[in-house]
């Protein structure tokens, strides 16, 4: 393996540190290449650079001289890599084990398909129909219905009075039915 001479800018000459910065963008070119041989995702390979320049930039023990310079970013970028693999690999399976603790809901845990494909419209409707609404009347909604909190938790929870509650909960309501019934 051939070595290409590279120059490298002394910050400090009086202490012999390179200016860290440069040194990886010297090297940045084979060093993209060997994170693409590895990862098939561009944005995976952009976030593993990022994590090699910033490694290479701010490790303590870095390599006194050029020549050990080369072999010191490799092992950081192979490091890396393997770090976003398991990273990877720890998240993949972490969907997985949930995906497989959410009950299934397909037709025959709900009867028929007419009304398991019904219950699942609604449910989506019921959702696109929160998300059009104000942040604060979501919340209020959101609130009450599924963490079931009463009157009296919202009121007190959120340092208002309990008529404060009933009125902005009925126009939540309001909005969001004005929004499932098409009327928004």
């Amino acid at each position: 393996m051939s070595s290409i001479p590279v120059k490298y800018h002394l910050s400090d000459p009086m202490t012999e540190q390179f200016d860290w910065g440069k040194v990886f963008e010297s090297h940045r070119r084979w060093i993209a290449t060997v994170v693409r041989a590895r990862l098939a995702d561009p944005e995976a390979q952009a976030d593993v650079l990022q994590d090699v320049a910033l490694a290479a930039i701010s490790q303590p023990n870095r390599p006194d001289s050029p020549d050990k310079i080369a072999p010191w970013l490799y092992r950081i970028t192979l490091r890396k890599i393997v770090n976003h693999h398991r990273n990877t690999g720890r998240r993949r399976r972490l969907h997985e084990s949930v995906a497989k603790n959410i009950p299934a809901q397909d037709p025959s845990t709900c009867g028929e398909p007419g009304a398991w494909l019904l219950q699942k419209e609604t449910r989506t409707s019921i959702q696109e129909g929160l998300s059009k609404l104000d942040p604060q009347d979501r919340q209020l909604l959101l609130l009450k219905y599924t963490e079931g909190w009463s009157y009296e938790q919202l009121a007190q929870r959120l340092g208002v009075s309990i008529k404060t509650i009933e009125y902005r909960l009925l126009r939540a309501r309001n909005a969001l039915r004005t929004e499932l019934m098409g009327e928004a």
